[in-house]
């Protein structure tokens, strides 16, 4: 997949941009706070219509403003040309566009139909960060290469919100709880399947990369780490029934799926506790990269990359080895206060308080 061409208004701090892409690498250039991470921000929407910087959409509308818009001009190995329009409003509206102005209606349409994927500075939070951050990564991953996957997390997570509304209320009837929690011991069957068998491919591919980064010497894991082990739907079943009175104490579900995490170890210890800061931020590339493998695998799309300030953060060694592992094929859209190594492979653009210019 290319991007060929990419306009935004009102985005951030972005009042309007109209950027061509030529070739495979570009340069934003530019200060911190003047927009380069902002235009990123804006790309890495076509993968699943999430930021990569915060969970409100509505962040993205520049200030004093009532919609912000981004449209891209694709190039893409199934769909052909095509564009792709998302614009948001200040009441957190969604309007997303394919093609000569067909609307998506449901997300399963749009998430890994466009992939792209983020390297930042800031992804050692995956690492360091609440299980949140974590869950949130994978189950974006995973339902960018699996439709099913997305329509099973959504219907557990409708189920588990009107489970806790419930919760609020002893007087609740046991026929309503049943009826949701049904539905998450089904979903949520699925769900832990699903992430045991992925997570096993992509730690793999995590381990790979990361020894590729790292050194040879290093052994690097990925290991998911379920709340709740059940084997079945009507072990969840009796599991959700169980969990009713503490639950009730909390009014909330405390345990499932919903609270599932995974973990890095490096050399046979807990990665967030014993890595060096350098290794940290290794694994997380490396993560990233899995990432990458995986999209391309299962989605057959190049997907664009896009490498938000994470060139100047490493030694000569692993930013050739990163460049070795993202290839010359794929377009990379990257930022940094300082120009890359051989500023001549690049289309450099400068930026200055949210304008662009070559």
């Amino acid at each position: 997949m290319r991007l060929n061409r990419l306009r935004v208004s009102q985005f951030r701090n972005v009042a309007f941009a109209d950027l061509p892409f030529a070739g495979t690498r570009t340069f934003l250039f530019g200060e911190n706070a003047q927009g380069k991470t902002n235009l990123l921000e804006s790309v890495s929407l076509l993968t699943a219509l999430r930021s990569f910087r915060t969970r409100d959409l509505k962040q993205l509308i520049r200030h004093g403003e009532k919609t912000a818009q981004a449209s891209f001009e694709l190039e893409h190995e199934i769909e052909g040309e095509t564009q792709v329009l998302f614009a948001i409003d200040a009441s957190g509206a969604k309007r997303v566009e394919i093609g000569e102005g067909t609307p998506v209606k449901r997300m399963g349409e749009f998430v890994g139909r466009f992939p792209a994927v983020v390297f930042s500075s800031e992804d050692v939070a995956i690492l360091r960060g609440a299980p949140s951050v974590r869950r949130r990564w994978f189950d974006v991953t995973f339902s960018a290469v699996s439709a099913e996957y997305l329509t099973q997390l959504q219907r557990f997570y409708r189920a588990l919100e009107s489970r806790n509304k419930l919760l609020k209320n002893e007087a609740s009837a046991a026929g309503q709880m049943l009826a949701f929690e049904k539905i998450m011991a089904e979903s949520g069957e699925f769900l832990v399947r699903a992430r045991e068998r992925e997570m096993l491919g992509l730690a793999e591919k995590f381990a790979e990369m990361a020894r590729r980064i790292l050194g040879n010497s290093a052994a690097p894991e990925l290991l998911y780490a379920p709340s709740v082990r059940a084997d079945g739907v009507p072990v969840w079943e009796a599991f959700f029934e169980r969990s009713r009175r503490t639950d009730f104490i909390f009014h909330a579900t405390q345990k499932g799926p919903h609270r599932d995490d995974f973990h890095f170890r490096l050399n046979g210890k807990n990665a967030a506790d014993f890595a060096s800061e350098g290794q940290q931020r290794g694994l997380s590339l490396a993560l990233g990269l899995a990432q990458l493998a995986l999209f391309r695998e299962r989605t057959k799309i190049a997907p664009i990359v896009l490498a938000d300030d994470v060139l100047s953060e490493l030694d000569p060694i692993r930013r050739e080895n990163f460049w070795r592992e993202v290839g010359d094929e794929l377009q990379v859209i990257a930022t940094g206060t300082q120009l890359p190594p051989n500023p001549e492979q690049w289309t450099i653009f400068n930026v200055v308080n949210g304008t662009y210019s070559q």
